[in-house]
């Protein structure tokens, strides 16, 4: 069955997940979704989590893109962006990217100045549609990013010029192939690289940019386009596989954790802080799975991480 790519062009987190198909040479197809709520035809198939991009394989809903990361390592080992060897520091590196890195750019992109061509672009109805969308997001904050832009500036070239040092030794981040670790500063880096307002920042670092160069060859793969009815259809008409033998099986990690088989909830700990109830499929270091049926969507399965997500016992 072919994967699903439930996105927007404009996510850099969609755009993370884009290129590594392109990496993996995977087929897949594309559900171009609404930046903002609602989204009446994926809510069914992940139970409300809200955040871009998700990944579908038939009934299986992988969330977030360590989630969809760690499946695409399952389906192409030969070419692993989290390597036995270098697992816990491309993830660890990864995950840095995910969280510090995403909110220095996110302030940096949102600052006023840089932000206005954007909504001049989408109109004043749909601009104020989005920042209502986007401070619901965050929890009400008014922006997912709390760093001022001279903070995340300061920021943005303590990562940069330790950076363009390395990757004037070498072509990726960790050796001589790809890790998770690329995808994830890239990502991050493309969306900065695609504001006309704060792009400049990037230009004093000629590393950098042919390490981005080198990355965007990879391209988006081969797909082709899908309604978002036909892929909730997808959902409907499979079942949820049997988990991968690269996953240890079905065994729940912690002592002291939810039961298998047990009510529980997924929660995201830092924006988009929606849970998801089910029931636990299973827990390993890395991932849970929680097993829900829908009245649209049929018998699931819906993927997490374990970093940055709670996972609680519930009733």
């Amino acid at each position: 069955m072919a994967l699903v790519l439930h996105h927007y062009e404009g996510s850099l987190f969609s755009e993370k997940i884009r290129l590594m198909l392109g990496y993996y040479g995977l087929p897949w197809e594309s559900v171009e979704i609404s930046p903002i709520m609602p989204r009446p035809a994926l809510m069914p198939l992940t139970g409300g989590y809200r955040r871009t991009p998700v990944l579908q394989d038939g009934a299986d809903i992988f969330c977030d893109t360590h989630a969809i990361s760690e499946y695409l390592d399952v389906l192409c080992p030969e070419k692993a962006l989290a390597p036995p060897t270098l697992a816990h520091a491309a993830r660890s590196l990864a995950e840095r990217a995910d969280t510090h890195l995403f909110q220095v750019v996110v302030a940096l992109c949102f600052q006023p100045a840089a932000v206005a061509p954007m909504m001049a672009a989408l109109g004043p109805e749909m601009a104020e549609k989005f920042a209502a969308d986007r401070a619901e997001l965050s929890g009400g904050r008014g922006s997912i990013a709390s760093l001022s832009p001279s903070a995340a500036e300061a920021a943005l070239q303590a990562t940069l010029v330790p950076l363009e040092g390395q990757l004037a030794h070498g072509p990726f981040l960790l050796g001589d192939a790809p890790t998770i670790a690329d995808f994830s500063v890239y990502h991050c880096l493309w969306l900065l690289a695609r504001n006309p307002v704060v792009s400049s920042l990037l230009a004093p670092f000629e590393a950098v940019g042919a390490w981005m160069a080198r990355l965007a060859a990879f391209g988006h793969g081969g797909w082709v386009a899908r309604s978002a009815d036909e892929a909730l259809a997808l959902g409907r008409e499979a079942e949820p596989q049997a988990l991968p033998a690269a996953w240890g099986g079905a065994a729940s990690v912690e002592a002291g954790g939810p039961a298998l088989g047990s009510a529980v909830s997924v929660t995201p700990l830092d924006y988009g802080c929606i849970p998801v109830t089910g029931t636990l499929a299973y827990a390993t270091d890395q991932l849970c799975g929680v097993d829900r049926e829908d009245p649209q969507a049929g018998r699931i399965r819906v993927h997490f991480p374990r970093v940055g997500f709670a996972l609680k016992a519930e009733g």
